[in-house]
């Protein structure tokens, strides 16, 4: 307590303040509070009949003052004593029902309205009981006024705001209980939550030996007091209080919450509020807008990229993030699995910004942490190395029953592509190819473009629904050394991949001669020499071609195609360097006028054959096909015969009669007697065996 305030000698009582400074005024019995945001002195007058003044309407009231936000949940328990009347002298702390029928406690030191404790009152109350506050009249004006002032802190009308105050006519003991709840307070939000309290306070004669030290606690189901205070709230020297001005006196007020907090798994709590300092030289002081508040932590989980190639290592990151109290909050803790598709590294690289235990298994998918966040940090963040083991879409979520004293935050997307990888051609191997093939693995989608060591384009594909993709060089090589570079573009992300190889190129060459032969009497073949051939109608002719590998690589794979068909089949497929295969004609060509050309038989012949690896024996399968299947062809190949028809001397069975017909240039028939030949009767009564040339040679 301090002695009473001086009276300026016209009556009016004033205090020349700065910036935002709050004034209140006694006079004749009225309180009357103003504001001012003006650098001028501020001052207010009232004559001995002026009544109480009326303050403009103010904003509702605040739960939380802290740098303009409000707590992340709706408070647990607020009790702003405005059930108290504005009128008479006050109201006990004993006395007072507040929501929900809330009923308070105090010691009796701190409930002791003659020490001008445990009254709750506004400025309206301005009736005094002759035994409160020891009989000043004076301490009760003061009292009243710094419910004004807390009125100012809460955003509500300064005139009418009630506030628990305590101006400490004598000392009392320490550490006794200032208000406690005796009716429980259900805790409907669920278990494992955070929990701490705030309360608006007010102090004048600041200068004094003595300051007000509040402290709060939670009391558990089974009674016992957890304190949710590590340092008590002193708003006469704590940096978050506010100068004001009281009835002419110096206040300190502001919004404080408990620098600490309770993980709490009961079903319901009662608040104590204990001061640590009982003596009255100064611990003049008002409180209002006891609240207890949710301050559950929340865990936001990020990735350090949002795309990434299978097998690459990015930063798994898990930040706490504290509530904008800085309450302590001791104990949070995380027990979840990463989804698949994502694993631990096989180098974790574990970091923490705070105290906490982390468990996280080499190239494991469990992750586990607890730790504590201290008065005043903002946040903590863990953090694990992480590696995607499968290409796709994914989410690293944590589930709600994975935590304990946290709220779930952001949970971040994960794409996960393959990289592109070159298969063929292998590292140091040893390709026969003019046009070298180039294959492997990638995005499905994705643009792949082949290059040379010089940067040259070969060639340009897509990776295939199946994750594969190969292309042909478009250009022709040459023999030596090789390089290859590919490069994938896909979801932003480029990736490349390099080989050196061996080239040779393939020497593919064939040579083919075709040569005829026509069967004999007695069945036998015998070869055509020349250009012309004497032949019987119904005679047969085969083909027999001859092809040759020329060049430096084998041969395989042989096709023909000639004109007209005579089935060729050759005795091999495969042919060596050097080495030759003969190709027959399964269906001799058969000899009749109508089946020539001009008496002439012509025949076009091709093969064409696929070179193989001169560099690749397989016991099993013999040598490979070049990889990008060059072939080879001996050309088209003519042959021409002319055709001469041989007659047998005739023996006919009767008499010849010459009739001078003439029958069809095709036929040759022996008819009673008569040999027609083309379109001349052989002489009639004649015997003649000498050869007729067809009409035809």
């Amino acid at each position: 307590m301090r002695a009473l305030l001086h009276t300026h000698p016209s009556g009016r009582r004033f205090r020349a303040g700065s910036a935002s400074l709050a004034v209140v005024v006694a006079v004749a019995g009225n309180l009357v509070l103003a504001s001012t945001t003006s650098t001028a002195t501020a001052t207010a007058t009232a004559t001995a009949t002026a009544t109480r003044m009326t303050m403009p309407s103010a904003p509702v009231r605040s739960v939380s003052a802290v740098a303009g936000t409000a707590p992340a949940h709706p408070p647990v328990f607020l009790e702003d004593f405005e059930r108290a009347p504005d009128t008479g002298s006050g109201t006990s702390i004993r006395d007072y029902v507040g929501a929900d029928g809330a009923r308070f406690e105090a010691d009796d030191f701190w409930a002791d309205r003659s020490a001008c404790n445990g009254l709750i009152l506004s400025s309206a109350n301005v009736e005094e009981d002759s035994s409160d506050c020891s009989g000043f009249p004076g301490n009760h004006a003061r009292v009243r006024a710094l419910a004004g002032v807390l009125g100012l802190v809460n955003g509500t009308d300064p005139a009418t705001n009630s506030a628990v105050a305590a101006y400490t006519e004598r000392s009392g003991p320490d550490d006794a209980v200032e208000l406690e709840t005796t009716t429980s307070i259900p805790l409907t939000g669920g278990t494992g939550r955070f929990l701490t309290a705030t309360v608006n306070a007010a102090a004048t004669n600041c200068g004094d030996a003595i300051s007000p030290a509040l402290r709060f606690s939670l009391r558990t189901e089974d009674g016992a007091e957890r304190p949710v205070s590590d340092a008590a709230i002193d708003p006469c020297n704590d940096d978050r209080a506010s100068d004001h001005t009281a009835a002419g006196y110096a206040v300190r007020a502001g919004h404080f919450a408990a620098d600490s907090s309770i993980l709490m798994d009961d079903g319901s709590i009662g608040v104590v509020m204990r001061n640590d300092h009982g003596g009255g030289s100064g611990n003049d002081h008002a409180f209002d807008d006891l609240s207890i508040i949710d301050v559950t932590p929340t865990l936001d989980v990020e990735l350090s990229q949002d795309t990434a190639f299978v097998g690459d290592t990015m930063r798994l990151r898990f930040v706490v993030r504290n509530t904008p109290e800085l309450a302590a909050k001791a104990g949070w803790s995380v027990q979840t699995a990463l989804p698949g598709g994502l694993a631990v590294a096989t180098d974790p690289r574990v970091t923490t910004s705070c105290s906490a235990e982390v468990t996280a298994p080499a190239s494991g998918a469990d992750i586990a942490f607890t730790g504590d966040l201290a008065a005043g940090e903002e946040s903590c963040t863990i953090e694990v190395d992480a590696t995607p083991v499968a290409r796709g879409a994914l989410t690293v979520t944590v589930a709600g029953d994975a935590v304990r004293g946290l709220d779930l935050g952001s949970q971040p997307a994960l794409t996960a592509i393959d990289r592109v990888a070159i298969e063929s051609p292998a590292s140091g191997a040893l390709v026969e190819s003019s046009r070298p093939i180039s294959a492997g693995t990638g995005e499905s989608g994705a643009g792949i473009t082949v290059r040379d060591g010089e940067g040259h384009t070969r060639c340009e594909t897509t990776v295939d629904p199946a994750g594969r993709w190969s292309c042909a060089s478009s250009e022709v090589v040459e023999s030596g050394e090789a390089v290859v570079r590919v490069e994938q573009t896909a979801a932003g992300l480029s990736s490349t991949d390099e080989t050196t190889y061996r080239v040779i190129v393939p020497a593919l060459a064939v040579e083919g001669t075709v040569r005829l032969e026509i069967q004999g009497a007695d069945g036998s073949w015998v070869p055509v020499e020349g250009e012309t051939v004497a032949a019987d109608p119904g005679d047969r002719l085969r083909v027999i071609a001859t092809v040759t590998n020329t060049g430096e690589n084998a041969l395989g794979d042989i096709t023909l195609a000639e004109t007209p068909d005579t089935r060729l089949t050759c005795s091999s497929e495969f042919i060596e360097r050097g080495a030759s295969t003969v190709c027959t004609s399964s269906e001799p060509f058969v000899l009749t006028p109508e089946a020539l050309d001009d008496v002439s038989f012509a025949h076009a012949f091709e093969a064409v054959l696929t070179g193989y690896s001169r560099t690749s024996d397989q016991a099993d399968t013999g040598r490979l096909p070049l990889p990008d299947a060059p072939r080879v062809s001996t050309g088209a190949l003519h042959t021409s015969l002319g055709i001469v028809w041989r007659v047998a001397p005739l023996e006919p069975q009767g008499p010849l009669v010459r009739t001078g017909a003439e029958v069809p240039l095709s036929t040759a028939l022996l008819i009673s007697g008569l040999l027609l030949v083309g379109a001349v009767l052989v002489g009639a009564g004649t015997r003649q065996g000498g050869r007729v040339r067809s009409p035809l040679g």
